[in-house]
């Protein structure tokens, strides 16, 4: 009863983690320097000192891991990044990252440790779209008033950009890639519950996510989400799922018109000067080309490093101090990818690569087999989430420590994990 009792209490924790995770330093945050610290970096070592005392008592069941090579590696990325300060330039900003990368990780092996069975990954994806309608209401507060909280970097911004919306994040691109990774669990959502209801509320979670996507004026993640719902229609869906795909995007489409003409008009307006700018020159020289600096400059900085990396947390100072191309003042590397290469080189960049082909790979072919309504459900939103990750990684200047991008793959991960676990039983 100990053991149960031990177990339960960790796995509300669990949840209050996840919880706070998303809602990040948005309220009760205390500036103390160089770091703030908010609930959920209360939290999470109190979280690691309850595991550390079941752990004590031998009630340590490792035989509930099922994914140990993706685990393997996480360890070893925690490891090398401890042993790059060695040669970081910068040691408090390798220190710093070494702390966020933790952090993340840390939500990972928690989930695949102690969410096993599909009812914990059940609450695990109810929450998720519980935890988006507040963040979608705090989004139409921004819009239509524009106010923010204090958190946002938009707080006192000039007026035209002051009705874009960050919700709980510091910027657009951070919620826009929070709006974007969710959208395949309202689809989910909206697939695997025949209920009306449900239905109609998950078309107009779906609907109001994606105009909030869209007014943040993020184009990456424009990208994101069409490249993902891409996925989901050709891979996902059989023919007579696609069929009522498009047949329900039809009449959602034409309710949208119908009903809200001015708005959904507007909607395309946006939708069509984004992408104009998006085609213009001037805009290309003065956005992209930056972007692409970026992206060159990090390339140099692991050449340099002969492929090992600049350190955890570095390419930032080197950016700064030592950019071969114009950058503009920016320092973060705006691509996820372009920065976990420059800092922790060649080995780590391709175990990551790897790590997440892999995820992609398994969750495909457990997919093709499943026949539960729910597995299928958090599979799909698995599967879904990880492909649009791939483009909005791209978006925010960094994302090391945006803390949804951790929660996705341990969701991902802990489902792998329990599939595993179900299917080792059943050989038994």
């Amino acid at each position: 009863m100990a053991i149960i009792k031990d177990i339960s209490i960790i796995k509300i924790f669990l949840y209050l983690t996840i919880i706070l995770g998303i809602v990040g330093a948005a309220f009760l945050a205390v500036d103390i320097g160089a770091f703030s610290l908010f609930p959920y970096r209360i939290l999470l070592p109190s979280l690691w000192l309850l595991v550390f005392i079941c752990i004590s008592r031998n009630r340590l069941n490792i035989s509930r891991i099922r994914v140990e090579p993706y685990l393997y590696f996480l360890v070893f990325w925690i490891f090398y990044a401890i042993f790059s300060i060695v040669w970081a330039n910068s040691k408090i900003d390798a220190i710093r990252h070494i702390i966020f990368l933790f952090m993340g990780l840390s939500i990972i092996f928690l989930v695949v440790f102690y969410f096993s069975n599909l009812k914990n990954l059940k609450w695990f994806f109810d929450l998720w779209l519980l935890m988006l309608l507040p963040l979608i209401a705090l989004g139409y507060w921004n819009y239509l008033t524009g106010n923010h909280l204090s958190i946002s970097n938009l707080v006192y911004a000039e007026e035209r950009f002051s009705f874009v919306p960050t919700a709980v994040f510091h910027n657009q691109n951070d919620y826009a890639t929070y709006l974007a990774l969710s959208i395949p669990f309202i689809l989910a959502f909206i697939r695997h519950n025949g209920n009306i209801v449900q239905l109609i509320l998950g078309i107009i979670i779906l609907v109001t996510s994606l105009f909030l996507i869209v007014v943040t004026f993020s184009r990456i993640n424009y990208i994101a989400v069409f490249m993902g719902t891409a996925f989901w229609f050709i891979f996902l869906l059989k023919v007579k799922e696609k069929i009522k795909a498009v047949v329900l995007i039809g009449l959602v489409t034409a309710l949208l018109f119908s009903g809200f003409p001015d708005k959904t008009h507007e909607l395309f307006r946006i939708i069509d000067r984004q992408i104009y700018f998006s085609l213009d020159n001037n805009f290309q020289s003065q956005s992209l080309k930056l972007r692409y600096n970026l992206v060159r400059n990090s390339f140099i900085f692991f050449i340099n490093s002969f492929g090992f990396g600049v350190g955890s947390g570095n390419v930032e100072h080197h950016m700064a101090n030592s950019p071969v191309y114009e950058t503009g003042g920016l320092i973060n590397v705006h691509n996820w990818w372009a920065e976990i290469l420059a800092n922790y080189g060649f080995f780590i960049f391709t175990g990551y690569v790897i790590f997440y082909l892999g995820l992609l790979k398994n969750l495909y072919k457990i997919y093709r087999r499943l026949t539960d309504t729910s597995e299928r459900m958090i599979c799909e939103a698995s599967l879904m989430s990880l492909v649009i990750f791939f483009f909005s990684s791209m978006s925010s200047s960094s994302i090391m420590a945006f803390r949804p991008q951790w929660i996705l793959f341990a969701f991902a991960l802990g489902f792998l994990n329990y599939y595993r676990i179900k299917q080792a039983l059943r050989n038994t």
